[in-house]
């Protein structure tokens, strides 16, 4: 038993001391994606749609996450500006791709990260620790019974 509890007493102070922050990367948000309605929902109305066959496309060619921003033309050293224009480049997109029921069958995306970090709540934590001490008070039990010297 002595043996063991090095080992609960490691396990407990990871649990207490996990962050209390979930990542989610861009590709579990982008496949938490499952109907045109969740797209719809969290973007809008596309920017473009196209449809083939059986398969629909909604394009979306805007900054849809916060977080990058359009690249401009860049004027090269010493030319003259008054020739070029600055229309701006699109770079940040998404792309899904629908079948005949709008359910996403595809997607892609380039310049666009979804990614976010959500704080857990302290009732999440307080039932991580709950759930540990149970654990390592139900081991240490047997433990005790099954080499200790108790008769019940």
């Amino acid at each position: 038993m002595k043996k063991a509890l090095p080992g609960f007493f490691i396990l407990l102070f990871v649990l207490l001391c996990s962050c209390s922050k979930k990542l989610y990367t861009h590709q579990q948000v982008m496949q938490s994606f499952h109907t045109k309605d969740d797209v719809f929902k969290r973007f809008g109305n596309p920017d473009i749609k196209r449809a083939v066959d059986s398969t629909e496309t909604w394009i979306y060619n805007h900054d849809v996450s916060g977080k990058s921003q359009p690249l401009t033309a860049q004027t090269p050293p010493g030319s003259d500006t008054s020739q070029i224009s600055h229309a701006d480049i699109q770079t940040a997109y998404v792309n899904f791709m629908f079948d005949r029921n709008g359910n996403i069958i595809g997607y892609k995306s380039n310049g666009v990260d979804l990614s976010y970090v959500k704080n857990v709540s302290a009732a999440h934590n307080v039932l991580n620790v709950l759930g540990a001490a149970a654990i390592i008070i139900v081991v240490v039990g047997v433990e005790a019974y099954t080499n200790g010297d108790f008769n019940f």
